[in-house]
């Protein structure tokens, strides 16, 4: 990107909701680690661990010093046993060998995702980790003509850069953590911290289906930022959607440039008119400011599947925690709770800063104090904790929401029912 297109990007803090909990690996048993006949089939797909097979499936796809390179990580991999950490990470760095093997044009996917799912099938016996579709089909994501991406990130020799989707010099998705490195966004997962992304285009020309494994790893700090070649100044009143978990919190994905990158979405041009209109009606906390705004992106504690941008015309307050009656100068409880929705979708709205005010039965403001601004959580939910009516009557509440970062959503007001202050 060029250093002369230079726009604002005003961000709201991110507050992310972990992904779940993962179950404890089986331990391995002494004779495990030597016999691979023994080791332990998986749930979905019934694929067993077999050294003898991965060996085989080496020899197809590498070529004669890389194989047995790959076939020296295997025996140690094979000795560690299965399902460790040390065999874990064996198997990430066998991954490690599968990716430059794609970028150096190899289009065996067939021999490819064979040995890909069979040292999966030796790393992991939760199928919490696996793929959820186990064996799963990796031939995009190997295959060097296609949108694919195959890329390992977290270990001390790993690359630090966003992953990306091919082409590597236009790509149209990628994933980075939110701040810091990949081994701090992965500090939280066990041993060996590793994460395999893998990914194709998705069902829209706008769409891209990211995986990972392990499948339960979570993201820590704050997270993970996902993108899309959309541009996120003309699609003013888009957020990025992800299937399994809805709306997420606005990001400008700006290692994404949508002036050149792949096409295999349709990229509006830019619009400088908009661009200085979505700066100059922002008026929430400010960002650091990007020399260039980039892709649509969002910020999740997780990777599920596909991500994509969706319009979000406007934004509705609605109290599911309605205003109770109160003594004057007494907090208010329980707390005041306001859902954030998205026009047509209904779907919950993170990142969101709701405002509320006090209005009389005639309608004229009232004073009220407290925490009079809060953000929604990943749920949408803003939570208003410390409420106080100074005056005894007759009020209602009202709040607003402003989506962080896209000022170009308009905020539609909720009303509370009425409620009581007593002297």
């Amino acid at each position: 990107m060029t250093a002369g297109r230079r726009a604002s990007v005003f961000l709201l803090a991110t507050l992310i909701t972990a992904c779940g909990e993962a179950r404890q690996p089986l331990t391995p048993s002494v004779t495990s680690r030597v016999a691979a006949s023994r080791m332990a089939s998986r749930p979905s797909g019934g694929i067993t661990c077999d050294f003898t097979s991965i060996n085989k499936s080496v020899t197809r796809y590498f070529s004669g010093t890389e194989a047995k390179a790959v076939k020296t990580i295997v025996a140690a991999m094979q000795l560690a046993g299965i399902a460790t950490p040390a065999a874990q990470g064996f198997g990430f760095d066998i991954f490690v060998h599968v990716a430059n093997n794609v970028k150096a044009g190899n289009t065996d996917v067939t021999d490819g995702g064979a040995l890909t799912n069979g040292v999966l099938a030796c790393m992991y016996t939760n199928a919490a980790d696996l793929p959820l579709a186990f064996p799963e089909d990796f031939s995009v994501a190997l295959d060097p003509a296609q949108h694919g991406a195959f890329e390992i990130r977290g270990g001390a020799s790993d690359s630090t850069g966003p992953a990306v989707n091919r082409p590597l010099t236009a790509p149209f998705s990628g994933v980075k953590p939110m701040s810091g490195t990949w081994a701090t966004m992965l500090a939280g997962n066990p041993a060996p911290s590793r994460l395999l992304l893998y990914g194709r285009p998705g069902s829209t020309t706008t769409s891209y289906d990211w995986k990972v494994v392990p499948r339960s790893a979570t993201f820590a700090g704050a997270g993970a930022m996902v993108g899309v070649c959309v541009d996120a100044t003309s699609n003013s009143t888009s957020l990025l959607h992800e299937e399994n978990i809805g709306l997420l919190p606005f990001q400008d994905a700006s290692f994404l440039d949508p002036v050149s990158c792949s096409p295999i979405a349709a990229v509006p041009s830019r619009n400088l008119l908009q661009k200085l209109a979505s700066a100059v009606g922002s008026f929430f906390v400010p960002a650091p400011l990007y020399g260039n705004p980039g892709g649509l992106a969002g910020s999740t504690s997780g990777i599920h599947s596909e991500f994509g941008p969706q319009v979000v015309d406007s934004a509705l307050a609605t109290f599911i925690g309605q205003p109770s009656n109160v003594q004057a100068g007494h907090v208010m409880t329980p707390p005041v709770r306001v859902l954030i929705t998205a026009s047509g979708s209904g779907l919950p709205v993170p990142n969101t800063a709701v405002t509320l005010g006090a209005f009389n039965n005639n309608g004229t403001p009232a004073l009220l104090t407290g925490t009079l601004t809060q953000i929604t959580d990943a749920s949408g939910v803003a939570t208003f904790s410390d409420l106080v009516q100074i005056k005894p009557g007759g009020y209602l509440f009202a709040a607003v929401g402003s989506v962080g970062g896209r000022p170009a959503i308009v905020g539609v007001v909720g009303r509370s029912n009425r409620f009581n202050v007593s002297p």
